[in-house]
């Protein structure tokens, strides 16, 4: 009796070990599964949604992840879509069964966090999908449906932020407007988003399709965070520094005319003032050159300022005209002390401009060229952060052809 006693004992330890086999090895000898091991929740069926909740008392994977499985029947030929949904923790979701070489895995393919498969059955038997999460320990509820086609997704990445969440935020007929700037606080009574909390205030701009403007959120008081949201954008855009000094800058083009929500937010919880300003995004074919030019052979200097157009990426952008002969071939380097360059070149011939940040010595840029037509060209100063400003080198040099 008491050797019986030791064997059944050891039962429970041996699916606990081949459970925390290593994650590419949840294969059982013969073409198995160990995930046949895990105890079934129930059945799934096409058309239906279950429910569960992993929790600790659920089988443990080799990362230390609760795993539930449920049992769905196929048969051979037959297409199914499964998404796995669940907002109290990162769903991760597999699917095990015969005709498979090995076990199907998913982590973010129904949006958001959302986990999805889409599979065709290649032979008939019963087949174990398994909730779990990405990350050990994880609990919470989540859903299970099965599909025969694949239904729209979440419409935003894992970490982003819900577009619907910012297109309900109260706008209490605040509103932006091109070339104009505005004065706002977060403070205790602004609603939140996110799960910590984070104070929020969106405002209105209305957009003209085609038009490329960019949006400057700055504050001395919090660390800003800044969205966008609207139709034809797809996700949900954002940023937290790209103006520096913990100031944040969106540039994008309006995809139609209609009004856009445009959220003015903080990296972590935060109260304070802030500015909003929206200015005209310049293309590079457009920027002014002024009264600058730089000839073939030959050096100039000069300060890239705020006073400088803010060109279609964000950046503050100063073009320089050159007279330029087709087939010739030009090395352009671009030289500063006081910021990482970023040099841009566009003109006649070019579907797109040419760029480079480091093609030079340091973090200085450098191009070279081979014209497709005569004309005039625009070289464009910049630098890699869109905030960093200062004195510059420009230099172009014709190579021997």
């Amino acid at each position: 009796m008491q050797t019986t006693l030791r064997r059944v004992s050891l039962v429970p330890r041996v699916i606990a070990v081949i459970l925390c086999a290593p994650a590419a090895h949840l294969h059982a000898q013969g073409g198995g599964s160990v995930f046949e091991l895990v105890a079934v929740e129930g059945e799934l069926s096409l058309g239906v949604e279950v429910t569960g909740a992993l929790s600790s008392s659920d089988t443990r994977a080799p990362d230390d992840a609760f795993l539930e499985a449920w049992t769905i029947e196929g048969a051979p030929g037959e297409s199914v879509t499964i998404d796995l949904i669940a907002d109290d923790f990162d769903p991760y979701l597999y699917v095990a069964g015969p005709g498979f070489d090995g076990t199907l895995r998913d982590d973010d393919s129904g949006g958001a966090c959302y986990a999805r498969i889409s599979m065709t059955f290649l032979e008939r038997g019963t087949f174990r999908v398994v909730a779990s999460s990405n990350g050990p320990r994880a609990t919470g509820t989540y859903t299970l449906r099965v599909s025969d086609t694949p239904g729209p997704t979440a419409g935003y990445a894992c970490g982003g932020m819900n577009p619907a969440i910012l297109l309900d935020l109260p706008v209490g007929g605040r509103t932006l407007m091109l070339d104009g700037e505005v004065a706002g606080a977060l403070a205790a009574d602004n609603p939140t988003i996110g799960t910590d909390g984070k104070k929020a205030e969106a405002w209105h701009l209305e957009g003209r399709e085609g038009e490329s403007v960019t949006v400057t959120l700055s504050s001395e008081d919090f660390d800003s965070y800044l969205y966008v949201v609207g139709p034809g954008l797809g996700e949900v855009l954002y940023d937290d520094d790209g103006a520096g000094n913990l100031d944040s800058r969106i540039t994008f083009t309006f995809p139609t005319d209609d009004t856009y929500t445009v959220v003015a937010s903080s990296l972590s919880p935060g109260e304070g003032s802030y500015t909003i300003r929206v200015e005209e995004a310049v293309g590079m074919n457009e920027l002014p050159t002024e009264d600058r030019v730089v000839e073939v052979g030959g050096t100039v200097s000069g300060w890239l300022t705020e006073s400088d157009p803010i060109v279609d990426d964000g950046r503050y952008g100063q073009a320089w005209a050159l007279a330029g002969s087709a087939g010739e071939v030009y090395t352009i380097d671009l030289m500063s002390d006081e910021f990482d360059s970023y040099l841009y070149f566009t003109g006649p011939g070019f579907l797109n401009p040419e760029s480079n940040d480091d093609g030079g010595d340091g973090l200085n840029s450098r191009l070279t060229l081979t014209l497709p037509e005569d004309g005039m060209y625009r070289i464009i100063v910049s630098s890699l952060s869109t905030s960093s400003l200062g004195e510059f080198t420009l230099r172009v040099m014709a190579q021997e052809r």
